[in-house]
This record gives structure tokens, sequence and C-alpha cells, in this order.
């Protein structure tokens, strides 16, 4: 089953230079039960398309065209109040800096034990002014909402999760603010995960248990999961397809395996000769040029400044999705696939 499906999404924003097409015709599905990874460099338009999904892009910023259907719903339909109600229960994300996500002043326990008041009938107030809330319902060791509290955190494998709940941010290493954030996002049990660069700035090995937990936790509370980052490393680990992003658009789309075994986009492509090797300790190779500035870009292909095959006719030209290899595998580059033209 299909839980999660974009059509032609399109976020702008409108600024005094111009307008800005963070999302630029965005198609992507995720069914039931898959990890599905979203990479590309940093400016590429990721976390605007995680928010846009949230219907949270904050102003001047619009979702100005396209369709996001959710359980054969569609979330653009629904009014401010009905997406209160999908944010954190249906949908929930992780977000990328869990020291600035999680609030330094109330503890752990308490904050999961708010998401789950807020988005679960366990019939505990949540109109209580902060400080009561801490006071009362965060020293209730016996209420629900703090009960389940304490499974979350033991369910991602934090140590004495009953003790360390009373713990406040700056008490837990970073690893650990990763697993609470994930206990937290996982508190409603939702249909979809959000993993927005959920290892950044953590160390390799913590890295790897993020990602191990990530899958375990994905079977066992049946969640769906669209995991954001600039690392192909990371989704080479748990991620069943892989969605290439650049300047706002989806270059290349593949199960994961074919992604690395056969990457066809020149971006995928430099990509891929970016992660380190035994063989690169001295030298690493880089992408020429950056990321493009997405106001009023004047070439059809928005890779093309910086793609080593170029030739006139892909500054003029829009790509179109074309099959270069399996199960799927689609790319937007006119110099791939079949009806590669002969520049």
């Amino acid at each position: 089953m299909t839980i999660l499906e974009i059509n032609d999404l399109r976020t702008e924003f409108d600024t005094e230079r111009g307008t800005v097409k963070a999302v630029n015709g965005v198609d992507l599905s995720i069914e039931s039960g898959e990890i599905v990874g979203l990479v590309g460099e940093s400016g590429s338009g990721k976390t605007v398309l995680a928010e846009s999904i949230l219907r949270s892009v904050e102003e001047p910023g619009e979702i100005v065209g396209g369709e996001i259907l959710f359980n054969g719903e569609s979330l653009l339909d629904y009014s401010d109040a009905q997406m209160r109600e999908i944010r954190g229960s249906a949908i929930s994300i992780i977000f990328q800096d869990p020291m600035n996500s999680l609030n330094p002043t109330i503890r752990i326990g308490e904050q999961i034990a708010e998401t789950i008041r807020l988005h679960q009938d366990v019939g505990e107030s949540v109109t209580l002014p902060a400080e009561m809330k801490r006071k009362i319902l965060g020293a209730a060791k016996h209420s629900e909402s703090w009960q389940r509290a304490i499974e979350m955190l033991e369910s991602v494998q934090i140590p004495e999760p009953s003790t360390r709940a009373f713990d406040f941010p700056n008490q837990f290493s970073g690893g650990m603010r990763q697993r609470a954030m994930i206990a937290m996002a996982l508190s409603c049990e939702p249909d979809l995960l959000i993993a927005d660069e959920p290892t950044t700035a953590l160390d390799v090995t913590v890295q790897a248990q993020i990602l191990e937990e990530l899958e375990r936790l994905k079977d066992a509370f049946d969640t769906s999961i669209l995991l954001i980052t600039h690392d192909l490393a990371v989704i080479s680990e748990i991620c069943h397809e892989v969605n290439v992003m650049y300047a706002g658009e989806i270059v290349e789309r593949a199960r994961t395996e074919e992604l690395f075994t056969n990457p066809q986009h020149p971006y995928t492509q430099n990509l891929l000769k970016c992660l380190p090797t035994a063989d690169s300790r001295d030298s690493l190779h880089s992408i020429p040029g950056n990321v493009p500035d997405l106001i009023d870009i004047d070439f059809a292909c928005q890779f093309a400044p910086r793609c080593p095959e170029a030739k006139d006719e892909c500054f003029d030209i829009d790509p179109d999705f074309r099959q270069v290899g399996e199960d799927d595998h689609i790319a937007a580059c006119l110099r791939r696939g079949p009806q590669e033209r002969q520049l």
C-alpha cells in the first residue's frame, strides 16, 4: 500500500531578489514498510520538501502547486486544525539537531509525555501552564503518559530509562539525545516517520547504531520512513529506494543496490565519487562549483554548469525522466537512456 504519494510538488519563496523555487516539480512515493532515501548536497531543497509534506513551510514560503497524498487523502485539502492533528501523530519528524530541538529546561521524560498527551487519549490535561506541568504532571510517576514515555526510552535502548527520564537534555550524550528524539517521534506510532539528517554530527560508531535502531523500530512500530541526508553512505545502509535531489528537483531514482552498482546521472556519479575509500586518504573527490542560486535559473538542466558531460543542448532542453536501468531506475538527463541524444 502507498503511504505517501507526491506529484509535481512545487514550493516557492518570494523574495526581493525574485522567486526561489526550492521544490520544483518533485514526484516521490513511499510504500508501507519501506525506508526511502532522499539525498543531495546542502541547499538542494531536501528539508523544504519535508516541511512541505508537513505543511510547515514558514513565510514567505508557499506550496504553489502539485499534490501530496497521505494514505490516499490530499494533505493540501486539510485545514490547519486537521494538519495539527496529523503532525506528531500520523506523521512524525526527527530533526537533525537534537540539542536545539529538545527544550533544555524540561526533563526528557516530560517532553515525550507531553507529545503523548497531545496526540493520544490518555485523559490528561494539555492546557495547564508549562511550569505546572513540570511540577505536577512531570512528577506523576504513575500517570499513563509518563509510563509510556519510559517505555519509549526503553524501546530505543536508553539504559535505566525510568531514571534517565528525569534527566535534562544536557545530561544526555549526542547519540542519546538523538535516541530520545526518535522515542518522541515514535511515541504515537506514526504511519510515516521523516528523519531529517538523523546522524549529522555523530561519530561513525553512533551513526551506525542510530541507523540500526531506525531499521529495527521501523519493523517494531510498523512505520514507513523517509530518510533525508547528504551522505550516500548513510543511504546505503538501510534504504530500499533512493531519490537523488539537486537544486529543488529529483534527478535520479532507483532501488538502492541498483543505484550504487549502476549510477547514471552525472550528479549521482559525482556524489558517489565523493565517498571516502581506502585509496582516497590523500585526495578526496569533490564536485566543482556550487549548488546554483535557485532564483531565475536560465538553463534547462540545473546541473549543466557543473557537469563534465554537458553540451550546448543540456543548457537549452529540459531533461525528461527516462528508463536507464532495472527496476524502474530513471534519471533526468539528456545523455542517458534509450532516447539518449547524440550531442
